[in-house]
């Protein structure tokens, strides 16, 4: 009897296992209601789930209303298994900020702490309502106190041009300038959706630089990334531009990403930098050479790949998977000479193969796609002078 019950009780439980392993998951959403006093129409209004209220999560999510009536429902979706805290702005003046014109959930408005909310709630309740302008009091005219004439006012300094976007509410925009300020035009601007593969929204930069991306029906984050073409040798070199903000986009709001055509910081973990690499290497057998005290001096020889004549680069060695190299150098015709401790050193071209070149006590030449590099970089051997 004892038996019996066992088994029929372990078949129950493998029973109840197996209906819980075949049930699919709960779909892992917050939904609710978005209301606008007045009879206000609810189109172009965001509605975004923060994290743990943090909504400068890489997990922000969010949906946008297309509605035009008063009221409407919404549902965010792909959640994580943290409470949220949820927001509504209806931006109108694309500011990327709480200022008069926009419509805010009455909590927002009002400062006060927005509770958090688990996945799977289903009567989220936010109402909209519309930001004033602030009271202002009148000011009495101030009083004259002295019969002296008045000095004349100096003339403001006239305003720097902006080397920002404006922002604009579901839209991604930017500028895309180099290091002296100047515009770049045909740069490619990738907005990657972070959660799909390959849905990417690409652009290019205009005559000023500036570039603008819809993401007005996007309920989802975007990192956004630039890519300069250079063109060398018959080759064209893709250059990965410095954002000034790295942090991704939500669609839906949008924001402002510059970005900046400079090299890439050098460190310990990346020695490559973004530009082409000078790869040098001892003469083979001879070690009186010790590449950690070797400076190089590179004299640009007519234009380089991003259109400028540059300026002579002073440089040491540091030390790299690949050998020691000197990084982030414009792609183009040098002139190199190298020096061990204020000593001269001679140096020739390196290449594989049978092919060798002359020694002397400086090198003219460019940057080859040699040993299958990603781009091309120019290769070294130093030595001694024999005459020494």
């Amino acid at each position: 009897m004892n038996t019996t019950i066992r088994t029929v009780t372990a078949l129950i439980s493998l029973n109840l296992t197996l209906v819980a392993l075949a049930a699919p998951a709960a779909p892992r959403t917050i939904s609710g209601t978005v209301t606008a006093t007045g009879g206000h129409s609810l189109k172009g209004t965001v509605v975004i789930a923060c994290p743990k209220g943090d909504c400068d999560s890489d997990d922000v999510r969010g949906v946008v209303i297309s509605s035009t009536k008063s009221k409407a429902d919404f549902t965010i979706k792909d959640l994580g298994t943290v409470p949220y805290a949820i927001y509504a702005i209806q931006d109108n003046d694309g500011d990327e900020d709480i200022s008069p014109g926009d419509w805010v959930d009455r909590a927002l408005l009002a400062d006060q702490p927005t509770t958090s909310v688990k996945v799977g709630t289903t009567n989220v309740k936010l109402e909209l309502v519309e930001v004033k302008k602030p009271a202002s009091a009148s000011t009495p005219p101030a009083k004259t106190t002295s019969s002296a004439p008045a000095k004349p006012s100096t003339p403001p300094a006239p305003a720097k041009p902006s080397t920002s976007a404006t922002a604009q509410r579901g839209y991604i925009t930017g500028r895309v300038v180099n290091e002296q300020g100047v515009p770049l035009p045909g740069v490619e601007v990738v907005a990657d959706n972070t959660a799909a593969y390959d849905s990417n929204l690409i652009t290019h930069t205009d005559a000023q630089g500036n570039y603008r991306i819809d993401v007005r029906n996007a309920p989802v984050t975007f990192n956004v990334t630039a890519t300069l073409p250079l063109r060398y040798d018959g080759s064209t070199i893709n250059v990965s531009l410095l954002p000034e903000d790295p942090q991704v986009v939500p669609g839906g709001v949008g924001g402002v990403r510059n970005f900046v055509f400079k090299p890439k910081p050098v460190s310990r973990q990346d020695p490559y930098g973004s530009l082409g690499c000078v790869f040098v290497e001892r003469e083979a057998g001879n070690f009186d050479v010790d590449p950690a005290q070797v400076e190089l001096t590179l004299t640009p020889v007519g234009k380089l790949a991003d259109g400028t004549t540059g300026s002579v680069i002073k440089t040491r060695l540091v030390m790299s998977g690949s050998g020691w190299v000197a990084a982030n150098v414009m792609w183009g015709t040098y002139t190199v000479t190298a020096s061990m401790n204020g000593q001269p050193v001679e140096l020739r071209r390196r290449i594989g193969g049978m092919e060798t070149y002359e020694w002397g006590m400086s090198y003219t030449g460019g940057f080859t796609w040699d040993y299958q590099a990603v781009r091309p970089n120019m290769y070294l051997e130093l030595r001694l002078p024999k005459n020494r």
